[in-house]
């Protein structure tokens, strides 16, 4: 059946912008939802106690909501021009700016470390960065404001406050630029893996790798998405489908395809060998005989059919040799016993 809002609900109003139903009410979460309600409602009230008081939230959570607007360019600086805020996305809620007037002048001047003093990597340990701190940091350079905005339609959601960290300290700490977090961000995205823990994982090979610039990121990025595709065809040709492959597996696959460069078709026949032998896969077996190939100059299907053939006869031979030797020592030992039994006889 139909529903309407009941008619008594109509006594008080407050505008609320097209654009946020329109642009931002699939994406924000409920508790930027809720914040940003109040605000309107309550004429622009930006203290960020009381809306915490009011919603029953924690104080953070209220102060990441702002933050999210913030980026967005729904929420600017009071007294700052809002086409420029907008444009730049650098602006900040007053509450922002009294939340960080508030805090200890210590935790303040963490932000304020130069970038090329510090050079750690990814998963190292380091001091995380809460939303004040982020707010400020967006206030200091603009980057950073871009950076999460952008992030946010890459990672298709809101940022939560774990989310933004580790993008602002990918910047901030370990020195990427925005365009290579960005393109991080999205291929993470393209495979599945939108995780902090994995995309900080992936940053720390990039910078152990140098990858500083948008080529080499492109050129990483391709290389990846190759080994990908060739390890989910590989997967696919073994019949591995209840499960993700191991890292020595992968390691497998990565010498017999990169650094030996065989063919897939080579690979599948020694896939069939092993089962033959073995009776279950064995990526240790199969390494065992591509390796025993690869020393023996096999490189294709056919020569490999080939040495097959070869080991087969070859074993044959010693299995013929074999019984033709038992049946000679049967033999004499015939003769042994029965010459005897005649001369005695």
């Amino acid at each position: 059946m139909p529903y309407q809002i009941a008619p008594d609900m109509w006594s008080g109003v407050f505008a609320v912008p097209g654009k946020i139903v329109d642009e931002h009410l699939k994406l924000c979460g409920g508790a930027a939802l809720k914040v940003l309600l109040l605000i309107l409602r309550r004429g622009g009230e930006t203290d960020s106690s009381k809306i915490a008081a009011i919603l029953n939230l924690p104080p953070a959570d209220v102060l990441d909501a702002m933050n999210y607007w913030l980026h967005l360019g729904v929420l600017c600086q009071t007294g700052t021009d809002w086409q420029d805020a907008k444009a730049r996305g650098t602006a900040a809620p007053t509450a922002v700016i009294e939340y960080l007037k508030e805090k200890p002048e210590r935790e303040t001047a963490q932000t304020e470390t130069p970038r090329e003093e510090l050079s750690e990597k990814p998963g190292t340990s380091r001091r995380r960065l809460n939303s004040g701190q982020i707010g400020q940091m967006s206030l200091n350079d603009e980057n950073i404001a871009y950076l999460l905005q952008e992030a946010q339609g890459v990672l298709g959601e809101p940022l939560n406050p774990v989310a933004s960290d580790t993008i602002t300290a990918l910047y901030s700490y370990y020195g990427m630029q925005p365009d290579l977090i960005l393109m991080l961000l999205g291929y993470c995205v393209s495979i599945g893996k939108p995780s902090m823990r994995y995309i900080e994982k992936v940053a720390a090979g990039w910078i152990e790798q140098g990858i500083d610039s948008h080529e080499k990121a492109e050129r990483e990025i391709l290389k990846s998405q190759n080994r990908n595709n060739t390890e989910r065809k590989i997967q696919k040709m073994m019949g591995i489908s209840d499960r993700a492959l191991v890292t020595k597996e992968q390691e497998y696959i990565r010498v017999w395809t990169e650094q030996w460069a065989l063919s897939f078709d080579l690979i599948m026949l020694a896939f069939e060998r092993t089962i033959e032998l073995k009776g279950k896969l064995s990526f240790a077996y199969i390494n065992g005989i591509l390796q025993n190939w690869k020393e023996k100059g096999v490189g294709t299907p056919k020569q490999a059919m080939s040495e097959i053939q070869s080991g087969k006869n070859k074993k044959q031979n010693a299995q013929d040799q074999s019984a033709a030797s038992y049946d000679v020592s049967i033999d004499e030992l015939e003769n042994l016993v029965y010459g005897r039994t005649a001369e005695g006889g």
